[in-house]
């Protein structure tokens, strides 16, 4: 989810950019006789991708806060762990990185033209976003098991319903979730502790039909 989100607010930022170099320098525009700065209707291009922007960045925000609300509701799992120290950092990381380029993209967007002020406040919205949920939320990352799902919080939130679930296994160090639809779920196995995964894989194991669900190359967790 987070890639994806990543790449479809960097896709949109590539025609906005466009649009205020072709603003800001006042290009011409032989096709409509004009230049940039008389570019009819450009408040309405920038209104346009700033929708979708608000729209793409909105949904990851709303999943990650509910996502993180719910996890700190510890009652409803019947297992909890935090994310271990090493996933911990990597999130730190990478969030940082994905602010500071988020800023970088809305300052970028401003010093063209201030035409695009909308899109530019949306961008840096989001990156202010993204070091809010880091600073309030790096307590509370890690995963929950309940009678209904697993829920993955940290930099990216997974919901991985246990309805339809079909087969679990790890691969190097992703954990995979495959389901009878063809779907299929990962999250990194350092979201859970060492010392956290013999209960992890016996909570899963009580919470899912054995007879349907084929647990594959995780018995060495239970040592």
């Amino acid at each position: 989810m987070n890639r994806i989100t990543n790449a479809l607010l960097f896709f949109l930022f590539i025609p906005i950019l466009a649009l205020s170099i072709f603003i800001g320098f006042d290009l011409p525009l032989e096709i409509l006789k004009t230049t940039g700065r008389s570019l009819p209707y450009k408040s309405v291009l920038f209104l346009g991708f700033a929708l979708l922007v608000g729209i793409i960045g909105s949904n990851r925000s709303i999943k990650r806060w509910v996502g993180l609300f719910t996890i700190r509701q510890t009652t409803r799992f019947m297992f909890t762990a935090k994310s271990s120290a090493d996933r911990k950092q990597r999130v730190v990381v990478y969030s940082l990185l994905e602010s500071i380029v988020l800023a970088l993209l809305a300052l970028a967007l401003y010093n063209l033209t201030q035409d695009s002020l909308i899109c530019s406040l949306l961008y840096a919205v989001f990156a202010v976003d993204g070091l809010l949920f880091l600073i309030f939320g790096i307590s509370s990352f890690g995963v929950g098991i309940s009678t209904k799902a697993i829920l993955v919080v940290d930099r990216e939130v997974t919901v991985a319903f246990l309805s339809g679930l079909r087969k679990v296994s790890i691969s190097q160090q992703t954990l995979y979730l495959d389901y009878l639809n063809g779907l299929q779920l990962t999250f990194p196995v350092n979201c859970i502790p060492d010392g956290d995964k013999s209960a992890f894989i016996l909570t899963l194991e009580s919470v899912t039909n054995r007879d349907r669900v084929l647990i594959q190359n995780l018995s060495t967790w239970k040592t």
